[in-house]
């Protein structure tokens, strides 16, 4: 995912000086980049970032210093063979995004340790205890963590049998101090071997780290975060100059993607076409208990007055590059709050669509099923998927439900079957788009809307994940 990103936007990017519409408003991301610019908060997030991807072996501590210029310069080398630039800074947040979201990475502080260390919330797994230590796992890589609060005397052993276990012509790291001890080796087989004890309130407390040596990167990313004391979790500044950078990058990537769709595009009929009389109508659902509701920004475009279930209902916030609306009701909407999956959807999951299509003529709430059958949208868009689940007007800014129950997506078009069979002499079948569920989060995070989030995974009947459906569904009204 991060190269197939990577290559793209080098694709494009450049282009942004070549193209009047484009300069005008994302020039800047060409600008060298300036970390004087960015917050504290942002650039601990690049660290980690640049950490994961093997170039940062610093504290993530949000000081740009030596360590970190070398490993953002390393980075942009690596990837698009030029000196950091703006849009950079974005490539890499977006490549960390994937493994933030999936494996919860964040600062968690251990109270008995008094150290806060950076750990995979969502897929770590809790080993036997040994005689000296707590054991965790990552479920996803080969990365071990450790902790134990130990005497003078144990503490010196971890590290001596730390140290005796480097079996490479290249010297061990180490340092020593009066309150401080690392040690990091390499075995025999390549695997890496990591020690740190710190002493605190009269003992001294230990996190070892091992991981073979594909996953170094992963172990050095752990190693840098290690933190005496109580450390903030990894954020990216609210309309700071990474979110900005990020946005910009990503309205560049729609507008490319759409301009390159050409004729191809115009096969696509959103799924609340031929759904108005007097004005249009398409689906929502309710996101927060304060009666947000999150919809298509097509359904609502051009609107005079918009209903939610025939009652008056306000514009939050509108993105014509993501297709997305933020509405708020004036009155209570729905009996319960959508929940968005924490995991993105799989090719070939199970997916619901829900909405009320053709204006509602059908009687009401319509329940359709099918699968992902790509995770990108029309022309390698990447922030769409494709379902074979039915989908006709008015479906647009609906939920698109996974095995659980939970959001994977909101409803967005469906293919033109007529217009592709003119084009190809074929009709296609239930080919229909969903923007996908993290571009969905991202947009109401940003507008200060927490979606509330299911680790599940559980496989929910599809009866019980209809009743759930009607509790949060809303049909929307354009007059």
């Amino acid at each position: 995912m991060k190269k197939l990103l990577c290559a793209f936007l080098l694709g494009i990017l450049p282009l942004v000086s070549a193209t009047s519409a484009l300069a005008q408003n994302y020039e800047h991301l060409l600008q060298d980049f300036r970390a004087s610019e960015l917050t504290r908060e942002d650039k601990r997030f690049l660290q980690a970032a640049l950490a994961f991807e093997g170039h940062y072996l610093g504290l993530l501590d949000g000081d740009w210093g030596r360590l970190s210029r070398e490993a953002m310069a390393r980075y942009s080398r690596k990837e698009f063979n030029s000196a950091s630039e703006e849009w950079h800074i974005a490539a890499l947040a977006l490549g960390f995004f994937d493994r933030f979201e999936r494996d919860g990475w964040d600062m968690q502080f251990y109270p008995g340790l008094e150290m806060s260390v950076l750990v995979p919330l969502r897929t770590l797994v809790t080993d036997p205890p040994s005689a000296n230590f707590t054991n965790l796992r990552h479920s996803g890589s080969s990365l071990s963590i450790s902790m134990g609060i130990h005497s003078q005397a144990t503490a010196q052993r971890v590290h001596d049998f730390t140290m005796g276990a480097h079996a490479r012509s290249s010297a061990p790291y180490s340092v020593r101090k009066s309150s401080l001890a690392i040690s990091s080796v390499t075995k025999s087989d390549g695997s890496l071997l990591y020690a740190r004890s710190n002493f605190i309130n009269g003992s001294w407390s230990t996190v070892m780290l091992s991981a073979r040596s594909y996953d170094a990167s992963t172990l050095n990313a752990v190693a840098s975060s290690l933190t005496r004391g109580r450390a903030s979790q990894l954020t990216i500044t609210p309309n700071g100059n990474l979110e900005k950078a990020i946005r910009g990058t990503l309205e560049v990537v729609e507008a490319e993607t759409r301009k390159q769709q050409g004729e191809t595009s115009q096969n696509v009929s959103r799924a609340d076409q031929g759904a108005e009389t007097n004005g249009s109508a398409g689906s929502g659902f309710v996101v927060s208990q304060e009666g947000h509701i999150l919809t298509n920004a097509h359904v609502i475009e051009g609107c005079n007055e918009i209903l939610v279930d025939g009652g008056p209902a306000r514009l939050i916030d509108s993105s014509q590059e993501f297709d997305l609306a933020i509405l708020k009701a004036d009155t209570p909407v729905g009996e319960a709050v959508a929940i968005f999956s924490a995991f993105p959807a799989k090719l070939n999951s199970d997916v619901t669509v829900v909405g009320y299509p053709y204006g509602g003529l059908l009687g009401g709430l319509n329940v359709t099923r099918g699968s992902v059958s790509s995770l990108k949208g029309l022309g390698g868009n990447a922030t769409t998927m494709q379902v074979t689940a039915p989908v006709q007007s008015g479906n647009s800014g609906g939920p698109l439900l996974g095995p659980s129950g939970n959001v994977v997506g909101v409803v967005v078009s469906k293919l033109d079957a007529v217009k592709v069979a003119g084009s190809l002499g074929d009709m296609p079948q239930n080919v229909n788009f969903a923007i996908r569920g993290e571009i969905a989060k991202l947009f109401l995070a940003q507008n200060g809307v927490d979606p509330e989030l299911s680790l599940s995974r559980d496989v929910a009947a599809p009866v019980a994940i209809a009743e759930q459906a009607t509790k949060f569904t809303t049909f929307i009204e354009c007059k």
